[in-house]
């Protein structure tokens, strides 16, 4: 979700580098067999493996250790060649025809051809995970032949080609699809490693070993890897101090200050990831009648000190900002990140202007990794507005957003992403079936700017999700505070390339020291 699952403790609130350390990574041998481990650090453990149900970002690495996508997406962002070795898109974006990678077999020993390619992509369209927006719009898969497959969608879509490189082109078993139960704990795919179960524990460690036969040894870097999952990211920077793994994300400003401080080696994005701030849900009042006025959004937003929070809870890191859209997307406008600026006074104003001068009744959710300062900053700043805030705690991260999208919640602190594609905000946050518009929002200016998106001409773009943009904005239907900043650590001895738009690198970006 296509949520980015970076929400952890930082709620408080491709350049390659080589790293050679103490370590148990050995590197590969001369010959080119691989012969190391590779062990990854990470909070966020995988929810199933089933990929019409996986998740992104921290997700992205678990799936790709056993699934091949039907399309690459190299760490530039450009696209490659995988198990589709060649394709035709057409020019109205409302179809692809793919040439599928002969003699591919699966794990379990099924062959990959255009009937089990036809499989995962209906199994993954009538699933409801977090990234079925992927193939929303598609309408039939037909097999032209055991080597080619055709995608007709109903409507212009233009992120074919990302999305068959994401979690709608990850290619399942058409036998283990069968099993759905336990597909979500045992992925059965054509990639290159294959989960050992023996010394796998569910939500703590996660081995895989690579594939003999695997159609494409050289993405085998590893003999090996391991996904060690930590209860919080202070617990992280311990484990990379003592090369417990060789690389992990961090996102809160303190732990990165540690992990710097002890001399870990760090990698930075070129773009914006994540944005940090409030999402509203209830933007016509069903649950909270003061939200359905625009005056009161903006008079929270107003409400926040985002200089303060950003020198406190985030040790003077981030970029301010009051947008959903990435740095990077053409519809971004620096100009628009004044909307929101720190004013009690005119605050109270508005709410007094809208009825509401005496506040009202607000519960926020919470999860287990709310700190005590965020917690106070909202009671602190939606206090100053007469608002009276009960907080609700979730539990953990993934009960945390299931609970964001049951519809129960009028507002919500967050950090989501700013997705790689402006298409992906669109559909992930803005569409009436959104996964993060749970109350169904729509309207009728912004439906008419969304639905001229996908048939309109490249050039065309930038001026359409600039007026989207600014809708959003002057509507408040988000209050962005800061573009947190995300930094990749790498302890061990392995080289790592960023992937673009993405907090954890592909798995194929890791390589051992010297390769």
């Amino acid at each position: 979700m296509q949520i980015r699952t970076v929400v952890a403790a930082a709620l408080a609130v491709g350049v390659t580098v080589g790293v050679g350390a103490c370590s148990g990574t050995q590197p590969q041998n001369a010959g080119g067999a691989a012969t190391s481990t590779l062990t990854l650090g990470s909070t966020i453990a995988p929810q199933t493996f089933d990929p019409a149900g996986a998740g992104d970002a921290n997700f992205v690495p678990y799936a790709q250790a056993a699934y091949d996508s039907l399309i690459l997406r190299k760490p530039d962002g450009t696209f490659a060649p995988m198990l589709a070795t060649d394709w035709k898109l057409s020019e109205d974006n409302k179809s692809i025809t793919l040439n599928l990678r002969p003699k591919v077999t699966f794990s379990d020993g099924t062959p990959f051809d255009a009937e089990a390619a036809k499989a995962s992509l209906e199994h993954f369209h009538d699933g409801t995970g977090p990234l079925s927006r992927e193939l929303a719009s598609l309408d039939s898969v037909k097999v032209v032949d055991p080597d080619t497959v055709t995608l007709t969608y109903t409507k212009p879509d233009p992120d074919i080609l990302y999305n068959l490189s994401d979690a709608a082109g990850r290619m399942a078993s058409p036998a283990a699809l069968k099993n759905p139960k336990s597909l979500a704990t045992t992925p059965v795919g054509s990639g290159p490693y294959v989960l050992n179960t023996a010394a796998t524990v569910q939500g703590s460690t996660y081995t895989f070993t690579a594939r003999k036969g695997y159609w494409n040894p050289e993405l085998q870097k590893f003999a090996k890897v391991v996904f060690k999952i930590f209860p919080d990211e202070v617990s992280l920077v311990n484990a990379l101090q003592g090369r417990q793994v060789d690389a992990a994300n961090l996102t809160g400003a303190d732990n990165r200050k540690a992990a710097t401080a002890a001399g870990i080696k760090h990698l930075t994005p070129d773009d914006s990831i994540s944005w940090m701030g409030t999402i509203f849900f209830d933007r016509t009042g069903k649950i909270v009648p003061a939200l359905g006025d625009k005056r009161v959004r903006r008079a929270i937003a107003m409400s926040f000190n985002v200089p303060q929070i950003r020198k406190a809870l985030m040790a003077d890191t981030g970029v301010p900002n009051t947008q959903v859209f990435r740095q990077s997307s053409p519809g971004y406008d620096e100009s628009l990140n004044n909307a929101y600026a720190y004013d009690v006074a005119g605050a109270k104003k508005l709410m007094a202007e809208a009825g509401y001068a005496n506040g009202f009744d607000l519960t926020l959710p919470i999860n287990a990794n709310t700190t005590p300062a965020a917690i106070e900053n909202y009671k602190n700043s939606l206090g100053a507005l007469g608002i009276r805030v009960k907080f609700e705690n979730l539990g953990t991260i993934p009960q945390y957003f299931a609970g964001l999208q049951s519809g129960k919640y009028a507002m919500s602190p967050a950090i989501f992403g700013a997705g790689p594609t402006d298409w992906i905000v669109i559909n992930n946050y803005l569409v009436e079936k959104a996964t993060w518009n749970p109350l169904h929002t729509t309207d009728p200016t912004l439906s008419k700017l969304i639905e001229s998106y996908p048939a309109a001409a490249e050039k065309d773009h930038a001026k359409i999700i600039g007026e989207i943009n600014k809708f959003l904005v002057d509507n408040v239907w988000f209050d962005p505070w800061l573009f947190i900043e995300e930094q990749y650590f790498v302890a061990g001895p392995v080289n790592v390339t960023l992937q673009k738009s993405q907090n954890i690198p592909s798995i194929y970006n890791y390589a051992p020291a010297g390769k």
